[in-house]
């Protein structure tokens, strides 16, 4: 990704998305943040690994209070040295950031975390019809603005 910094220097990031979906909310979402890199999201259950990131946008889902243990399990095993930074987002049931596990997980193995994370109301058979939504959308676009731009100050 090339992106005009400050002072008009020309800044080039290597980002990347990660994701994992069960419901179609955190692949939205995930498309997005990619849109906004200019990039493209990487679906995790089809075990596609990053490369070198300088930074990495890594989202789930929610599923009683935790995130995905498959996700979990798919980010225990990246490889060290290869990601420098994350950032953090999830679609859930109750709009609530229940990713504490992600975030421990990502710097127990040395990658600098994000201080805000992003998270949107998913939908669920009963609840949060057609969430998320192009509200979301916009809002999970601004949120990787937000991001790509402190990574590059």
């Amino acid at each position: 990704m090339v992106r005009e910094g400050h002072d008009n220097i020309v800044v080039i990031m290597n980002c990347s998305v990660i994701y994992m979906s069960s419901k179609g909310g955190v692949k939205r979402i995930a498309d997005a943040i990619a849109a906004e890199c200019g990039t493209e999201a990487q679906d995790a259950s089809e075990r596609h690994v990053p490369g070198q990131a300088d930074l990495l946008f890594i989202g789930t889902g929610i599923y009683s209070g935790k995130p995905d243990p498959d996700f979990m399990n798919y980010l225990d095993n990246l490889p060290l040295n290869t990601i420098r930074g994350a950032a953090v987002f999830s679609v859930s049931k109750d709009g609530l950031d229940h990713t504490e596990l992600v975030v421990n997980l990502l710097r127990h193995k040395g990658i600098a975390v994000y201080p805000v994370h992003f998270t949107c109301l998913g939908q669920t058979l009963f609840r949060n019809r057609g969430r998320p939504n192009s509200v979301d959308l916009v809002k999970a676009r601004d949120f990787a603005r937000k991001v790509l731009d402190a990574y590059q100050g």
